[in-house]
C-alpha cells in the first residue's frame, strides 16, 4: 500500500507530461492567418483538431498547422468541420454529417473512413426516403 501512492504519482506526472509534450501548438503564422479568416484558434472546435495529422493524397502528412501556414481558407475549415465531424459521430451515431462544402473525406484515414460509413448510408437512405415521399 506504501508504494501504491508514489506509483499513481508517478504514473499521473508521466501521462501528464506526454499530454503537455505531444500537444501541437500552432505556429505564430498560423494562428495570425486563422485570426485573419475569422477562425478563433482558441476556440473548441479548433483545439480540438489541433493535434489531428492525417495524410495527404500523397501521403504526405498535414494538420490544421500546415494548412494555416500555407494559407489555405478552404482546407481549414474543411479540416475543422471533418475531423470534428468524426470525433462527434464517434460519441454519438446520430450526429448529423456535415455539409458538403464543409466535408472532406481526404481528411480522415480509411480506418476513420470506414467508421463515419454509415452516417452516409443512413443519410442516402433518407434522401431516397425523403424524394419517394415528393414523387407520390
Amino acid at each position: 500500500m506504501r508504494l501504491f501512492v508514489p506509483i499513481c504519482l508517478v504514473a499521473f506526472l508521466a501521462a501528464l507530461f506526454t499530454a503537455v509534450s505531444a500537444a501541437a501548438e500552432l505556429s505564430p503564422k498560423a494562428i495570425e492567418y486563422l485570426k485573419e479568416i475569422g477562425v478563433d484558434p482558441e476556440s473548441p472546435p479548433v483545439k480540438a483538431v489541433a493535434d489531428d495529422v492525417v495524410p495527404d493524397r500523397q501521403g504526405k502528412p498535414v494538420n490544421l498547422d500546415e494548412l494555416g501556414r500555407h494559407k489555405n481558407a478552404f482546407g481549414i475549415r474543411r479540416f475543422i468541420a471533418t475531423r470534428n465531424f468524426l470525433r462527434a459521430y464517434q460519441v454519438d451515431p446520430n450526429t448529423r454529417i456535415p455539409l458538403a462544402d464543409d466535408y472532406e473525406a481526404s481528411f480522415l484515414t480509411a480506418e476513420e473512413k470506414a467508421i463515419v460509413r454509415p452516417a452516409f448510408r443512413k443519410a442516402g437512405d433518407e434522401l431516397y426516403l425523403n424524394s419517394m415521399k415528393q414523387t407520390k
